[in-house]
């Protein structure tokens, strides 16, 4: 009683007996510790969601392409995918940079619920950079099949797949990602893709404008169940989107963060469509189609670890902001994940493939012989991608813009000056030259 009488003494005086300090701090790290384990289970889930997402999605665009590759219907996939990697790159444009730069907002603000309303006027914001890049874009490729193309099949997809870059210019991805709901961003994404991959299978043994009518229609209705799964999605979650007036700060802000980032992006996605004219130009249709092929694969490999650096942002920008000075041993201590995955994926892609290579009569064999080259260009290009993360983390967005702007120069020149010679490979060493440059520059910009 006396030793629980003293006890009690001291509680109330502001002082704490060794035993009862030791277990307050006991039960301090242990909070802590639920706190990272539940933390790392909703990093795993959100991961699991996104790439379940992107199986659904691209995996079934791949599937519908794998059959039609070996039915021999490379002239479709070439306008296919020549058609649906520029939309691809008229959806990153009209982003503007928002998925990262409205995901950063939400996950520096301490308490997202009190602070919407800020969140809300920087959405406002974005959003007005947004619907002018999809009108400018929407007019620039509407002139461009109206009077300098005479191709059926372009002058259906354009005009009825621009409604879709139009809708994307209000998307919530950022929101989401911000929230830590990356997962869900990722499931209900997968309907455009779903929507196309339903299209290019309906498209087959028709018309050049049948098809691209069936494609470019199939692409906007894709992103039209996109919008609304997303926002109903916000919605549940007590985020109900509201207008506030738009400040020219604010805008300034925006337009240059948003240059920024998607001349991050832009660099990279520009080489891939100068790629795919050099091939149309200087190589067959059916080498086109197994190019497009095998940058499919890669694509799938490199977004795979794009969904890891995505769910991990958010701590990434804690991580950095609270060691004070960056450098490379911080940034791939914070995403050794990714690290693992890309060297996987890599090393799996370039097994399987050349198993498949060695099989002649197999259907697929030239892809193989294809993806088999392209494979190592996914660790180049997951490395690039932790580098590019990193800087954006940081907020270093014209740094990141500038490295993959000389990069992507690079890659292209010598893209061009090596198709003659090496053929569809020449694409490969473009693309370690592009990564390699911005990896310079950004080791350059974190070593210590």
């Amino acid at each position: 009683m006396l030793e629980t009488s003293v006890a009690s003494s001291n509680a109330s005086d502001g002082t704490r007996s060794p035993a009862a300090s030791r277990y307050r701090l006991a039960q301090m790290r242990a909070a802590g510790w639920v706190r990272a384990v539940h933390g790392q289970w909703r990093q795993i889930a959100n991961i699991g969601l996104l790439v379940a997402g992107f199986g659904l999605g691209q995996g079934a665009i791949f599937i519908v392409q794998t059959v039609l590759v070996a039915a021999g219907e490379y002239e479709l996939l070439a306008a296919f995918g020549t058609h649906y990697s520029f939309a691809i790159l008229g959806i990153v444009l009209v982003d503007a940079g928002a998925s990262t730069t409205l995901a950063r907002a939400v996950a520096r603000l301490p308490s997202g619920r009190e602070a919407s309303g800020e969140v809300w006027r920087i959405f406002c914001e974005t959003s007005a950079i947004r619907i002018t890049v999809a009108l400018i874009v929407g007019v620039a490729a509407a002139l461009y099949v109206w009077r300098l193309s005479s191709d059926e099949f372009s002058r259906w997809y354009v005009a009825l797949a621009l409604p879709g870059l139009l809708l994307w210019a209000v998307n919530g991805v950022g929101l989401l990602d911000g929230l830590r709901l990356s997962g869900i961003s990722g499931i209900t994404g997968s309907v455009a893709y779903l929507a196309t991959a339903a299209g290019l299978a309906l498209a087959a043994h028709k018309s050049a404008a049948a098809a691209g009518a069936i494609l470019g229609g199939a692409f906007s209705i894709g992103y039209l169940v996109t919008l609304i799964a997303q926002w109903t999605t916000l919605a549940r979650k007590g985020w109900y989107p509201r207008f506030h007036r738009v400040t020219r700060a604010g805008l300034t802000r925006a337009l240059t963060d948003g240059c920024a980032l998607s001349f991050q992006i832009l660099p990279g996605q520009v080489n891939m469509r100068v790629q795919l004219v050099l091939s149309t130009v200087y190589l067959s249709a059916e080498t086109t189609a197994l190019f497009v092929y095998a940058k499919q694969i890669v694509t799938a490999s490199t977004q795979i670890v794009g969904f890891v650096l995505r769910v991990e942002f958010p701590s990434l920008v804690e991580k950095l902001s609270a060691a004070g000075k960056q450098s490379l041993g911080n940034m791939l201590g914070a995403q050794r994940m990714a690290l693992y995955c890309a060297a996987t994926f890599a090393v799996g892609v370039t097994v399987v493939a050349g198993i498949a290579a060695q099989v002649p009569d197999f259907g697929l064999h030239r892809a193989a012989i294809v993806i088999a080259g392209f494979a190592p260009t996914i660790f180049t290009m997951s490395l690039l991608l932790m580098m590019m993360q990193a800087l954006a983390a940081t907020g270093a967005y014209g740094l990141a813009a500038g490295a993959l702007a000389i990069g992507s120069a690079a890659g292209m020149l010598v893209s061009y000056l090596l198709v003659s010679m090496l053929g569809v490979y020449a694409f490969v060493a473009g693309e370690v030259v592009l990564n390699l440059v911005g990896l310079y520059v950004g080791y350059r910009y974190l070593r210590p």
